[in-house]
């Protein structure tokens, strides 16, 4: 019985995916794209002094320590 249906689930006709995109699915996905890319910015631009001060202060660091064996 077992056999009987593998063979019969493998002789039969195999049919594509019945999904589709309509323009509200296009534009829900662009507008989610969007939204991803601006709050990425928005959340960079509000921390940037804080990255930049941290940068500043490795590169600091490794300044002083590099002096610090030329004396």
């Amino acid at each position: 019985m077992n056999g009987l249906l593998l063979i019969g689930s493998l002789l039969s006709p195999i049919e594509g995916p019945n999904a589709y995109l309509d323009p509200g699915s296009g534009s829900l996905i662009l507008q989610v794209i969007l939204a991803i890319l601006l709050g990425g910015l928005f959340v960079l631009r509000s921390y940037w002094n804080k990255i930049k001060d941290g940068v500043r202060q490795i590169f600091n660091r490794q300044q002083e320590g590099e002096e610090n064996e030329t004396e």
